[in-house]
């Protein structure tokens, strides 16, 4: 019967993983939805946007990190944050936290960008997309993103989304695949009108913060789900 009852918990608990998990897979899925509600599809504009290349609607550059060798252990280790292109794949959309920094010797071979710059790798993991919410330097192998008065940097950042299997078909077949700043800036987007893309990017801020109480809860949950493992091998459930 004891076994029973510890099988019973550990069953009831797991489903509420698995619940979890679902709630998080549905709410990743809200942005994507809403921006295709609120624009239509990027490639076919069906709601007739005004467009622009993107060199038009902001300013591009490539990351700077001039210094060779580029892993001198004088440039790291001080208070400027360092962003690598890791940083960007895994972090949903916004960069929040760091694991390098630059010293003063490797801020002054590279270039600090200020918060709401989008970030987007430009080689390895191409058209990745990410939004700066700090201050941060990063290498050559991104690009850098400031909008200008005609778009907002949550639009711009899900439009890309959108279209990054475009941008991954545009690198050349090279033995590490990359994209440039021309083929960037060449990018045609659509231009909706301004007021909507603030309704948007104030909806993809509540979104994120949903999806900020979930993470909360899902470390709470799996926490508490490998105590109760624990407990139950050490006799103690």
């Amino acid at each position: 019967m004891e076994q029973q009852r510890i099988v019973k918990l550990l069953d009831e608990a797991d489903e509420l993983r698995k619940l979890r998990a679902q709630a998080d897979r549905r709410t990743a899925a809200l942005i994507p939805a809403l921006f295709h509600e609120m624009f239509g599809d990027p490639v076919a504009n069906p709601k007739g946007w005004p467009q622009s290349s993107l060199a038009g609607v902001g300013k591009f550059d490539r990351g700077r990190s001039r210094h060779r060798p580029r892993d001198e252990p004088s440039l790291y280790g001080g208070k400027y944050p360092f962003i690598q292109t890791g940083d960007v794949s895994n972090s949903n959309g916004q960069i929040t936290g760091f694991t390098q920094t630059y010293s003063e010797k490797g801020l002054a071979q590279s270039r600090m960008w200020p918060a709401g710059t989008l970030v987007i790798t430009i080689a390895a993991n191409i058209g990745k997309t990410a939004i700066l919410t700090f201050p941060a330097c990063f290498p050559d192998s991104m690009v850098g993103f400031i909008p200008g008065e005609t778009v907002l940097v949550d639009y711009v950042r899900e439009w890309l989304v959108t279209i990054e299997s475009r941008l991954e078909e545009a690198a050349p077949q090279m033995a590490q695949k990359n994209i440039n700043l021309e083929i960037l800036s060449e990018l045609t987007i659509p231009v909706p009108p301004l007021p909507l893309q603030q309704e948007f990017a104030r909806r993809v801020t509540e979104i994120r913060a949903l999806e900020a109480a979930q993470a909360a809860s899902r470390l709470r949950m799996e926490a508490l789900f490998q105590s109760m493992l624990h407990r139950a091998f050490s006799g103690d459930l």
